[in-house]
């Protein structure tokens, strides 16, 4: 089809259809992606964001909690782009509708993570490099944002190849990194009994803990299935992620955790520094927030793509110059405040966990129980001549009631309130309309073949 050809490209990475069998790799080089693109310095910083707030014992159990929710969120969010073979956003389309699909990931991704996050983690980088190079312009917090965004958006250029190349370098980088933290730690500042008794600087209740743990990784989670789509099974990539939220996201954030509470620095970086940890530390962090953003630019650019068809390496570059421009403007009025980031991960934190629930509920019981497909591999294949739709009503209340709860109600876990509302009232909703006689679907369409549009 001409469609099919205008956005086919050496980078395009099966961007609107199924990761064909022959270009899927094995739980390896899935979980060490997985563990590459997500356990990065943002782990790392908001450790240091929870140690400013909670004490160790209290960061256990908002850390440990909050892995528990992750871990079988992201399982299955994992095997859903394993057995269907399509991103995030294309897979959407099934609880979403077409539509519905299109506007939530430009919303929810695009703007949020492939955009705003990115921008965030740019803003990051920008803070490191002037904590390394104090008195030199070009590494002032606005400048580095700048020429930092243009390089990641280069290893973005080249998608899921390159996300793989960097990951079996970023791995062992990190745990050295933590590891010798709470080694120097131990030894110069009184021990892990130090740790146990110290008291944060400021007050963070237990349950914004767990949700705050929670919220940095939602996006991450909500999206795993644009590494999960590259997985040659469910089983590798379910697998995959739990092998690396289970082993990794603790030891890195509660890490993060000790250092600040024993050094007593606000930011995590000062915090090393603090430490004697060195330049060539803060080095290995900056090559940690290249990958992770590359990943933030490679959803988005995903997104993009399913809500315009274009050229995945040209929307990365759209997503990217924008966010970049947003991270310098940041850089330059906000220098090194870390309060644009609590408040990202909050946001994350009461929004995005709606539709993680909602594609877990249309996945697992809706389309088995309902639909009655029981073949995993057939709820989200994209067949030629058959009737899709637009709008699925079901899954558009879910998620405007999924993301109302977890805004608005402070009781609980926000993040946890968004993602159940979100589970449950499309299965509701779903159910009412199925008893009803009617249909939550409206608009249909015929696909015709081809890429997705």
């Amino acid at each position: 089809m001409a469609g099919e050809e205008e956005i086919k490209s050496k980078y395009d990475d099966y961007s609107l259809k199924e990761v064909p069998k022959d270009s899927r790799y094995g739980f390896f080089n899935v979980f060490l992606v997985f563990s590459s693109v997500y356990g990065a310095i943002a782990v790392i910083w908001a450790g240091g964001a929870l140690g400013y707030g909670l004490t160790f014992s209290q960061a256990i159990i908002a850390v440990l909690s909050g892995t528990v929710v992750l871990g079988i969120l992201g399982a299955l969010t994992a095997a859903v782009g394993a057995y269907s073979g399509l991103s995030t956003y294309v897979l959407w389309r099934h609880p979403l509708g077409r539509w519905g699909g299109k506007i939530a990931g430009l919303l929810l991704i695009t703007i949020t993570t492939g955009i705003g996050w990115y921008a965030v983690e740019t803003w990051l980088f920008g803070i490191v490099m002037n904590e390394i190079f104090p008195d030199n312009p070009f590494f002032s917090v606005g400048i580095a944002a700048i020429w930092g965004g243009i390089l990641m958006i280069i290893m973005t250029y080249i998608g899921y190849k390159m996300l793989s190349f960097l990951s079996y370098f970023t791995i062992p980088f990190h745990i050295w990194l933590i590891a010798i933290g709470i080694a120097i730690v131990l030894a110069l500042k009184g021990g892990f009994a130090t740790v146990m008794a110290a008291t944060p600087t400021s007050k963070m209740g237990l349950l914004d803990g767990i949700s705050a743990t929670i919220g940095l990784y939602s996006a991450g989670t909500i999206i795993s299935p644009d590494i999960a789509r590259f997985a040659k099974s469910a089983k590798d990539a379910s697998m995959a992620w739990l092998a690396h939220i289970i082993f990794l996201y603790p030891f890195l954030i509660l890490g993060g955790v000790a250092i600040v509470l024993a050094t007593g620095s606000y930011l995590i970086t000062n915090a090393m520094l603090d430490l004697g940890m060195g330049v060539g530390v803060l080095l290995i962090i900056v090559f940690g927030q290249f990958i992770i953003n590359t990943d933030n630019l490679y959803s988005g650019s995903l997104s993009l793509v399913n809500l315009y068809p274009m050229r995945r390496e040209i929307a990365s570059i759209i997503n990217g110059v924008i966010g970049t421009a947003i991270a310098a403007y940041v850089g330059f009025t906000a220098g090194s405040s870390i309060t644009p980031f609590e408040n990202f991960i909050s946001l994350l934190g009461d929004f995005l966990p709606a539709i993680g629930g909602i594609v877990v509920a249309d996945f697992f019981v809706v389309k088995k129980y309902l639909n009655k497909i029981d073949d995993p591999h057939k709820r989200y294949q994209f067949i030629r001549g058959n009737i899709y739709y637009n709008v699925n009503l079901a899954g558009i209340l879910a998620l405007a009631l999924g993301s109302i709860v977890g805004f608005f109600v402070n009781a609980g876990i926000p993040a946890m309130n968004s993602l159940l509302t979100g589970f449950l009232s499309y299965i509701v909703v779903y159910y009412i309309f199925i008893k009803l006689g009617k249909k939550p679907e409206l608009f249909p369409y015929v696909y015709e073949g081809g890429i997705l549009k």
